[in-house]
């Protein structure tokens, strides 16, 4: 299933760094570092350095399959109902206008063939009060619609409170496995740095540490 919003904010928001622990430099060697910048670069050996593709382990996740997908559904679902919804309302107002607009014809009508001495006073007058009961029930008809459209508005407008809150909570447990998962994974600080797949721009695919990460972020959820 196409991805929602659950997942479109993973990438940019997730950037997970662990740093090893620093060495201490002699003071020759501090010296060296004040002379020239390049002195700070070093040559990161192997595993030094990996990265994680966040969207992978998400998408792959037992967490996802079991609560995301469901989550994911019932967005498809509430926006596919909203849509219904609003074209419901806008061809309801579309009918409501068109008898306003008819009524008004109609009512102009008759004032010009009153005019031209073409009806009756009578007439015109039981015209006129045929006109008056048609435009009080439409009145009626377009407040009682107006409420109709604020009510529905509104528990709309918690539904989708809801499924935003079910679906940020989702996404902070996931974080949290994933945030665990690492620091159980490199608790040992074998990982200098952790990054985000979505920073690096071309890599070994050796340091490529996802399969792993979401081994165990599947054991970490399956404890829960």
């Amino acid at each position: 299933m196409k991805k929602t919003l659950l997942f479109a904010v993973i990438a940019s928001t997730m950037l997970v760094a662990c740093g090893g622990e620093k060495s201490e430099k002699s003071d020759d060697k501090a010296a060296a570092a004040d002379s020239t910048a390049l002195a700070d670069v070093q040559v990161v050996t192997s595993g030094d350095v990996v990265y994680l593709d966040i969207d992978f382990v998400m998408a792959s996740s037992k967490i996802y399959q079991a609560e995301g997908q469901p989550i994911e559904e019932k967005i498809q679902k509430f926006q596919e109902k909203m849509s219904t919804t609003q074209e419901g309302w806008a061809k309801k107002e579309q009918g409501l206008a068109a008898e306003y607009n008819k009524l008004q014809s109609d009512a102009a009508k008759l004032q010009e063939e009153y005019a031209k001495g073409l009806i009756t006073t009578l007439n015109a007058q039981q015209k006129q009060e045929e006109l008056q009961k048609k435009g009080d029930s439409l009145q009626l008809r377009m407040n009682n619609f107006e409420a109709t459209v604020q009510s529905e508005t509104k528990t709309l407008q918690q539904e989708e409170m809801q499924l935003l809150e079910e679906q940020q909570v989702l996404l902070n447990r996931f974080q949290e496995l994933v945030k665990q998962a690492i620091a159980d994974i490199n608790g040992d600080k074998r990982y200098k740095m952790i990054l985000n797949a979505v920073q690096v721009i071309d890599a070994d695919p050796s340091l490529n540490i996802s399969t792993l990460v979401l081994a165990k972020v599947d054991e970490l959820y399956a404890a829960q």
